[in-house]
């Protein structure tokens, strides 16, 4: 009986247990919830107010997500070429109904995501400022992005950042890019030649050309050779690989920080999943390649291209038996290396080449600018192109190229946002913010302020930037078509470099006028593109035009 007695407490003390882990598993989950949903944002959102920071009311649990959407569905319908500034709302439009509302700072909310819009010049010259490794990428957002980016540059934080930074920058400074004016010389006599031959094929010698796919192959064929040497040709698979998955990513509420399920095995996440995996199996293809011509050739400097500076430079960041180096032991170098190849396409091909496509849109607006560029071009370089291009002295003292592609990076920069997350608290200027919220800068608006670039400010005038970005507005931190900070695209210099050269040689070919097809509508597709391509009507420059 005794013995049946102790049983039957103990069973009972098994219950009891039972019912406790229960209870303190839901309390957990129900604390957690609280404190994400509810807790966490309601503190965020109540320091910002008592800096007189305001914004629309969210709503549990969604916040402000409801009428984001609803107000994001009436976008991407084309504009007329008389109302070309029109556009601009519709990209984010519930950033341009809000900024009418609360002015140029307020909050708003996507679910447990809290955010700062900011287009106040003297909050984002201290955001610029900031060198702190606790201002980086919102975390939410590189999680969307990482089958196209992995961890690369484009989307670490912290050390991994700083790491891939201080690999990369030295390849981009003028002594180092200025020997791939050969590549960029090369891949453009390409596509003249093309141009050319359709031209002659066509009747009046006038042809109709939407310039997209030419000017994407061009800048991928670029980096390519830049990133993979020899092995271009296989850079350029890859690349096209990834521009499919940068479509099938690139949409805008992927800016909500909410309901991005890329875990369900739906047939657009399967698509994206099958391209990641043999965008990877191509890139390891010509690692490997390349780490067996180096131990062939017993040495590491054959070609001096992206990809050998990023394998010797993965090769000393891991820790030794003395440990030195950035990252443990066992750290998978490979990933980096394959996350690294894939940032240097998207920053490195799609941006130039929709900088290019912009800047030549507008030049075929503007004819009386783009006659003054190639007079400029002409009297520079006389009948030396393209070979002279080398002299870099004579592509500096290009003022009124300089002049038209700094205005056409203002009206119609590839890049759309900046953003930020606060990884900690910090003061940046007046402000305090709180750890956790995002920030977030939408540029064209920025670049069309006129308290900051004048009542003109909608308007194409490249002669604003005549004294350079510091004379041509109040507030020169608000220019940021690179980025701010120290997370200003570290490719800018190549990116200027390759825009010019391209330019150069386009312009004294042809002659561009736009074509009565084109329909404009500019659209967010992770960068500013054209929704229907840029249809121009291209000729050749007679040889006595100067």
């Amino acid at each position: 009986m005794e013995a049946e007695g102790q049983w039957q407490i103990s069973e009972k003390a098994v219950k009891e247990i039972c019912c406790s882990v229960v209870f303190i598993a839901a309390w957990s989950i129900i604390t957690l919830v609280y404190v994400k949903l509810w807790h966490k944002p309601q503190r965020i959102r109540s320091v910002l107010q008592k800096q007189g920071i305001n914004g629309p009311k969210p709503s549990f649990p969604f916040g402000n997500v409801a009428e984001m959407q609803k107000l994001q569905a009436k976008q991407d319908s084309p504009v007329s070429l008389e109302a070309l500034d029109d556009w601009t709302s519709s990209l984010f439009p519930y950033f341009h109904t809000w900024r009418q509302r609360y002015g140029p700072l307020f909050m708003y909310s996507t679910g447990t995501k809290q955010h700062l819009y900011v287009e106040i010049p003297e909050l984002i010259k201290w955001i610029g400022l900031n060198k702190s490794l606790e201002l980086g990428r919102p975390s939410y957002l590189t999680k969307t992005l990482k089958p196209l980016l992995g961890n690369g540059i484009l989307r670490s934080n912290g050390l991994n950042w700083a790491f891939q930074r201080n690999l990369l920058a030295p390849e981009f400074f003028q002594s180092k890019i200025k020997n791939w004016v050969d590549i960029m010389e090369e891949s453009t006599m390409e596509i003249i030649q093309k141009w050319e031959s359709l031209i002659t094929e066509s009747e009046g010698g006038v042809a109709e050309l939407v310039i997209d796919g030419d000017m994407k192959a061009l800048t991928a064929n670029i980096i390519s050779k830049a990133c993979f040497g020899s092995t271009y040709a296989q850079g350029n698979l890859i690349f096209a690989k990834l521009a499919k998955m940068q479509n099938a990513l690139a949409k805008p509420s992927i800016l909500f920080g909410f309901l991005n399920l890329r875990f369900l095995p739906t047939k657009e996440n399967k698509e994206i999943w099958k391209l990641q995996k043999e965008v990877e199996t191509m890139i390891l293809k010509v690692i490997k390649d390349r780490e067996s011509e180096n131990q062939k050739s017993n040495t590491h400097g054959n070609q001096k291209d992206m990809l050998q500076v990023v394998l010797e430079g993965a090769a000393n960041a891991t820790s030794d038996s003395s440990g030195k180096g950035i990252f443990e032991a066992g750290y998978n170098l490979e990933q980096l290396i394959l996350d690294i190849c894939k940032n240097m396409y998207f920053a490195g091909s799609e941006s130039s080449a929709l900088a290019t496509i912009w800047t030549l849109l507008l030049l075929a607006l503007h004819p009386e600018w783009q006659q003054r560029v190639r007079s400029e071009i002409m009297d520079t370089f006389g009948t030396m192109l393209p070979h002279s291009l080398h002299d870099m002295d004579k592509l500096r003292n290009l003022k009124a190229l300089t002049m038209v592609i700094q205005e056409s990076l203002r009206l119609y920069g590839p890049a759309v946002t900046a953003a930020r997350e606060v990884m900690s608290e910090m003061k940046l200027g007046e402000h305090v913010l709180p750890k956790g919220i995002n920030m977030w800068l939408f540029l064209p608006s920025l670049h069309r302020d006129p308290d900051n670039w004048g009542p003109d400010a909608k308007e194409f005038k490249p002669e604003r930037f005549a004294g350079g970005v510091s004379a041509a507005c109040k507030y020169p931190q608000a220019y940021a078509p690179f980025g701010l900070g120290s997370r200003i695209c570290l490719g800018q210099n190549f990116a200027l470099l390759e825009i010019k050269q391209v330019l150069c040689l386009l312009l004294s070919k042809f002659s561009f006028a736009v074509s009565p097809n084109y329909r404009h509508c500019p659209v967010y597709r992770m960068l500013l593109i054209p929704k229907y391509g840029v249809s121009l009507l291209v000729s050749k420059v007679h040889k006595n035009v100067a």
